[in-house]
């Protein structure tokens, strides 16, 4: 075996590697002076360039500012006052209080901005003529909306190149023609630019309205401009509307798709916008085998003034567990209702999982910031319906109470009788019986109170009514079942 050299592997490999890192540890050392003040030279170059804007005349300035950001944002901002420089974070001119409005000859004005910080390319900073803006930030303004301004902001939208623009921590106020506000949306971020690697115009706001969290992108591919596509999701209740509008000149119709969660169930329409009558079509999506089935709905939206008529219908879907969670939800967002928010929504649950009823229908009004139930029923199986209108929420023993008046129409007195096991000696000539019902929102219990028989009926001899102080809690059929025998025991 042929011996290992190692002196010789040294002298080949090692040392001349060696050599070369002591030489260079020697030029370090000698040379570390001169590149220390190189160093030093370059550092106070590049902050005597970024502070050039500094020596800028600022007695005329505003104007030249104006115009340059009129031409890269195609918005117009007046009254400029109080401009200073920094070049922290970025090189940045600061307006300290200014007027924001959409065009130069645009009367209402958009927003008062203070500290507008307007941000600047590092190129031309010595030449306040060739400057060059690379974006403008907004912070805790208050924007004044009205028909005209969202107009002009949509025109912007879809026609206008522009730089980007940020706004944090604002408030948009909307307004109606009389200038008094209708409502107040506090926004976290809105982000607005063009991605110009993507070919991509982009808006993203993160806000807050009728006191609910949404997330609100919009996005326009100049490949193809006719067609812009949106995203709007809210987080209480979960609802996601996904939109893609192709833009038609000629009909002034847009169509697009929402896809929502109501009641643990995936809700998908299809909806048309006709602009000329202001005036909004849904329904269901139909024939996709993705769509859950036991969700139908059908309706129109005017918008001007706003106003909905509603139909939604549920199938095979068990009824304790939907008017429990439907009249808890219902609870939460009562003392929120916007004044604007108005119209119909009539909720029918149809092909119920329960042997005692055949299918209900609740008629909610949402009318002066109060949600109202008038006209709704259920229909008991051969036997007649309860119609029911006013409901009320009582608070007792650290519980919540539903409270509903209603009221049995009897249509078949034989299969009333039979299906609660009255004796003929026992029966009357039953026509209608009213009755208080309470229901525990967290718990499958209920309370019975006030009964009358046939109230409303001229006849005395056959109206009758039990003890309005009398409460019966009801847990079962069983035990309603045991409940109206002995009231009619106590009628004869």
């Amino acid at each position: 075996m042929k011996k290992f050299n190692i002196k010789k592997h040294y002298n080949k490999f090692i040392e001349p590697h060696y050599a070369k890192i002591i030489n260079y540890a020697k030029y370090t050392k000698h040379e570390y002076r001169e590149i220390f003040i190189l160093a030093i030279i370059i550092l106070f170059s590049c902050i005597i360039y970024l502070s050039l804007p500094v020596f800028y005349n600022y007695e005329s300035f505003d104007k030249e500012l104006r115009n340059k950001i009129y031409k890269d944002f195609k918005f117009d901002i007046k009254n400029i006052k109080g401009i200073t420089y920094s070049i922290i974070p970025k090189p940045h001119f600061l307006i300290e209080t200014s007027n924001l409005f959409f065009s130069t000859d645009s009367e209402k004005e958009l927003a008062k901005i203070n500290n507008l910080k307007v941000f600047l390319s590092l190129a031309n900073l010595h030449n306040k003529e060739k400057i060059n803006i690379k974006e403008i930030k907004i912070n805790k303004a208050n924007f004044y909306l009205n028909n005209i301004i969202i107009k002009n902001f949509h025109k912007h939208l879809q026609a206008n190149i522009t730089k980007p623009i940020k706004i944090n921590n604002s408030i948009f106020f909307y307004l109606d023609k009389n200038d008094v506000v209708t409502t107040i949306s506090p926004i976290k971020n809105f982000e607005y630019f063009i991605d110009i690697k993507k070919r991509e115009k982009i808006l993203n706001i993160l806000g807050k309205i009728f006191d609910t969290d949404y997330n609100y992108n919009w996005k326009k591919d100049y490949s193809i401009p006719k067609i812009s596509k949106s995203n709007l999701i809210f987080k209480n209740p979960n609802i996601k509307i996904i939109n893609q509008i192709e833009k038609n000149s000629e009909n002034r119709i847009f169509n697009g798709v929402v896809k929502a969660k109501f009641l643990n169930n995936e809700l998908n329409l299809t909806y048309s916008y006709n602009k000329n009558k202001n005036k909004i079509k849904i329904k269901t999506i139909n024939g996709n085998s993705n769509i859950n089935d036991k969700v139908q709905m059908i309706g129109d939206i005017e918008l001007n003034p706003f106003f909905f008529n509603v139909n939604l219908n549920l199938l095979d879907i068990d009824f304790n567990l939907i008017t429990q969670k439907l009249f808890l939800y219902i609870y939460s967002i009562n003392n929120f209702i916007h004044p604007n928010f108005n119209g119909n929504l009539i909720l029918k649950l149809s092909n119920l999982d329960n042997r005692s009823f055949e299918n209900a229908v609740f008629n909610f009004k949402f009318i002066e910031k109060q949600i109202k139930l008038d006209q709704s029923k259920i229909n008991l199986n051969e036997i007649g319906k309860i119609n029911f209108s006013g409901f009320e929420y009582l608070e007792k023993d650290n519980k919540l109470f539903l409270k509903l008046q209603m009221e049995l129409k009897v249509n078949d007195q034989n299969k009333f009788y039979r299906r609660f096991q009255i004796p003929k000696k026992n029966r009357i000539n039953l026509k209608k019986i009213h009755f208080d019902l309470q229901k525990d929102v967290d718990e499958n219990v209920y309370f019975i109170s006030n009964i009358k028989y046939n109230s409303d009926d001229k006849s005395k001899k056959e109206n009758k009514t039990a003890s309005e102080l009398e409460t019966y809690q009801i847990n079962n059929i069983q035990k309603l079942i045991k409940i109206i025998k002995e009231e009619f025991e106590k009628i004869n």
